[in-house]
Order: structure tokens, then sequence, then C-alpha cells
């Protein structure tokens, strides 16, 4: 096969094959997520790489602000204050709101592209990203901007107000607050975008809608959005436990968010998505489908029968 025939085989799919039959489709979102991993992986590492590009910036910012603790912790360790370290985190968290803020846009098509596949519905990795980032632009600048600003915002405030709660325990109810705050924005982002491409709908109304699902079901959110942050988690637990091993921690953790992590947790948050918009949006709105992917069901009823294909 020509090279040229092989990279159109992996953007656009093989032409030919025989469509699923309902007995194939998935009878659960659990396994209709299994499925789309399993045909899907491959191409994941490629759309990994297309999200990372816009993330370039704010991985060399990490880097640079990383570099310079380390720095400061081997070589001036008795003169690197605390207050040093706290005003590195919050240059840091300062710049990097420019960083996110313009990842919006990738944020939009990548979730297009995924919201597809977690469907089970074919999409067009390159064009269909870039109609996405074409169509959705405008909403996703202002979500992402707020996701820039909320991580500032919350250790800013939790800097403030911790110096006030010394003399006073009642500042610790605005700290609660505002961690809370940045916690519930973080975990209805994962509904946001997926809103975006989907419906059309103002940006208030999709942030509100977002932000009402994720309340409406918390536990989930807060399930999904932990399984998001497994790995690191799991990296800072090994650490602890064997200090030695944190330069393996750190290079197996870059090697996978290089290559899959990224889009792998947007297809789980999507699938998420998919579910919450389905179940609780798309029955009130005429015409629009509910558990796409899923074998219908009352299947057995449905005038067919797999032998039919024979």
């Amino acid at each position: 096969m020509a090279f040229k025939d092989l990279m159109n085989n992996y953007y656009y799919g093989k032409q030919g094959k025989a469509d699923m039959t309902v007995a194939d489709l998935p009878a659960n979102r659990r396994q209709l997520f299994g499925t789309v991993l399993k045909v899907r992986w491959t191409q994941m590492i490629g759309v990994n790489l297309l999200y990372l590009i816009i993330w370039i910036p704010a991985i060399i910012w990490t880097i640079m602000n990383l570099m310079l603790l380390n720095s400061a912790q081997l070589t001036d360790a008795g003169t690197f204050t605390r207050a040093d370290v706290l005003s590195v985190i919050s240059t840091w968290l300062l710049i990097m709101i420019p960083c996110i803020a313009i990842t919006g846009p990738f944020n939009a098509g990548v979730t297009f592209v995924l919201r597809n596949w977690a469907r089970d519905q074919h999409s067009f990795i390159l064009s269909d990203f870039k109609d996405a980032v074409k169509d959705n632009w405008k909403q996703a600048l202002p979500v992402s901007f707020i996701s820039g600003v909320m991580p500032f915002v919350v250790f800013m405030a939790v800097q403030f107000y911790g110096e006030m709660a010394k003399s006073s325990p009642v500042f610790m109810l605005p700290i609660a607050l505002v961690i809370l705050m940045g916690a519930l924005w973080s975990m209805a982002t994962m509904l946001m975008y997926d809103m975006m491409v989907t419906y059309t709908l103002r940006l208030r109304d999709i942030i509100r809608n977002s932000i009402l699902l994720t309340v409406g079901k918390l536990p989930y959110a807060v399930l999904f959005k932990l399984l998001t942050l497994l790995l690191p988690i799991l990296g800072l637990i090994v650490s602890e436990i064997a200090p030695a091993s944190m330069g393996y921690v750190v290079l197996a953790l870059s090697i996978l968010y290089a290559l899959i992590m990224p889009t792998f947790n947007k297809l789980l948050t999507v699938s998420y998505a998919n579910w919450l918009c389905e179940t609780y949006m798309n029955p009130k709105i005429e015409g629009a489908q509910t558990n796409i992917g899923l074998r219908p069901e009352n299947w057995d009823d449905i005038e067919y029968r797999p032998e039919d294909d024979e």
C-alpha cells in the first residue's frame, strides 16, 4: 500500500466495511466506551499530537518555572524563602492565563471529533476539527479564558484569606467557597465544550446548563474528574512511598501524556457529557436522538434479524 493510501486510511477510515448490525451495537455506555477505545486508540494518538500543539506555550512556561524552583532548591536553599516560592507560583499562574485562554478553540475542535467517536460515529479528523474550531471559537475563548483565570483567582484568594484566617477562623469560610467555586467550574467544563459543539445555545445558557447538570449529578462529576487525574495522583503516591522513583514516574507520565492521555481523558469526559446531554437535554428537543450508538432496548421487536444479512 502506498504511503498516501496509508495516511488516507488513517485519517478518513477504510471504505467498503460492512455496517454494524443491531445485534452488534453495545448494550450500555461502558461497552460503547470500550468499543470506541478499541477501534480508535491509534487515531487518538494522532489527535493527541494535534491537541498538544496549542498547549506548547503552557508546557514550556511550566517547565521554566519548575526548573527555576528546582535550581533554587539545589543552589540557594538558604535564601529562597516561602514567600519567594509563592511569588513564583503566582507569576506562573498569571502568565498561564493567556496560555490556557488560547486553547479554547482547539478544545472545541477536539471535542467535536471525540464526541462523534464517543457516539460510535465517523469523523474526519482534520476537516471536522477545523470546522469545529471555525464554528465555535467565539464561545470557546471566553470559556478557556475563565478556565485560565480561575486557578489564579483561587490561589490569590486562598493566600489573602489564609493570612486573615490566622487572626479569625471565620475567614476559612471564604477560602472554602472560592475553592468550591474553582472545583465546580473545573467539573462543569467537562460538559461545556460538548454542549458548545452539539447545540445552538447562547454562551450563558451553555454555562448555566453545564453547572446545573454538574450540581445535579455531582457524584458522577467528581468521579469523572478524579478519573482524569488518576495517573498524576498515582504518580504522587508512588513518589511519596519511594522518592528514588520520582524520575521514572515523571518520565512515564511525560510519555503517556505526550502520546495519548489528554485525548483519552477527553474521550472519557465527552462520553460522560454525551450521557448527561442525551438523558436530560435531548428528550426536551423535538427530533433529538437519545442513547446514540447503543442497542435499542426493544431491539428484539424491530423487524430485523442478524440472519437477514447472510
